[in-house]
């Protein structure tokens, strides 16, 4: 039915300051199955910049999704070309995000109300594609927040061919709320979701928002193709650590916390030179979660970061989560 080079089951949200190539590093680390997102990143931005930065990945993430944003549907193009490229695993042009500066860019949610448009960028990006085509959205905009918009507008989309689609099951207000409202505060609708499956049942539809623990996921597969999550991994990227087994039905071994850790020390150490320290050493500030001292801990890595002193951010950590 899919017609996709992978499989989507689960897949870590994108997320701006977030799904940095370290942090996704560290996913995989992790989880080997997991799809994994880069941040979202302005067509205009890779045109005019340097795009070997913005794209810069290391082949251990892959599978990995490049999103962008934009709906310039020449530019739309040259970064399909570029993601290709690049050799990432897919492309996904994020129609969802509820920003007032990427809105004023003509990108993000406030195209939901340009169906059309979006089509045509979508099916240009799948001419110039060899990699998955896909996009993210919202279940409505604004005032248009009906199932009778959100039908039309994922009807007229789905005539760029485009086989998935990720769907956070909120609208989005582009004004009244700022990005982090946006994400908890409008009503979750699921069931906008399942009635579209239920229409396009050829179509693979991922379910995103308000998922915030396995056992809620797994319960969407009963109705979905796939889910994605965000926050939740940001605060515990833990939580991926049983989806090789849940959701691709691999045997394997969970990785344990102090594996990880170390694994990841020696990332950050062959990499000081050429990566930011705040990129390489940010996602350690949730690795603590749930451990005792977590909130000290915190405290001490933040000192630790700004005076760059790796060999006892190690320490400190291991010495963590042995207690």
């Amino acid at each position: 039915m899919s017609e996709l080079n992978l499989n989507y089951r689960f897949s870590v949200a994108p997320m701006m300051g977030v799904t940095t190539s370290s942090a996704r590093y560290m996913y995989r680390l992790i989880s080997k199955e997991t799809i994994l997102f880069t941040e979202m990143i302005a067509s205009q931005a890779l045109h005019r910049g340097d795009y070997r930065k913005f794209l810069r990945k290391q082949e251990i993430e892959s599978p990995v999704v490049l999103q962008v944003g934009g709906s310039d549907i020449n530019l739309l193009k040259y970064t399909t070309a570029l993601a290709n490229k690049f050799n990432y695993q897919g492309i996904n042009l994020n129609v969802g995000c509820p920003s007032k500066k990427v809105s004023q860019g003509k990108m993000g949610a406030c195209l939901m109300k340009e169906a059309e448009l979006v089509r045509d960028c979508l099916s240009s990006m799948k001419v110039e594609s060899s990699i998955d085509v896909s996009l993210k959205c919202r279940i409505g905009v604004d005032e248009f927040d009906s199932y009778e918009f959100f039908r039309e507008f994922i009807s007229t989309v789905l005539e760029s061919d485009i086989k998935i689609i990720f769907i956070h099951a909120r609208k989005a207000y582009l004004k009244g709320l700022d990005p982090k409202k946006n994400r908890t505060l409008p009503e979750l609708k699921y069931d906008f979701v399942y009635r579209i499956k239920n229409e396009f049942p050829n179509v693979n539809f991922v379910m995103n928002g308000g998922l915030t623990n396995i056992n809620d996921c797994v319960e969407q597969l009963k109705y979905l193709d796939g889910v994605m999550v965000g926050r939740a991994i940001q605060a515990n990227p833990f939580f991926i650590q049983e989806v090789d087994n849940v959701f691709y039905n691999k045997n394997t071994m969970v990785a344990d916390k102090q594996f990880v850790m170390k694994q990841y020390f020696d990332y950050v150490k062959n990499n000081l030179e050429t990566v930011s320290t705040y990129e390489l050493l940010s996602p350690l500030l949730s690795l603590c979660f749930g451990l005792p001292g977590s909130k000290k801990f915190k405290q001490e890595i933040n000192e630790l970061i700004r005076a760059r002193d790796i060999n006892k951010l190690e320490d400190t950590y291991l010495n963590l989560i042995a207690a």
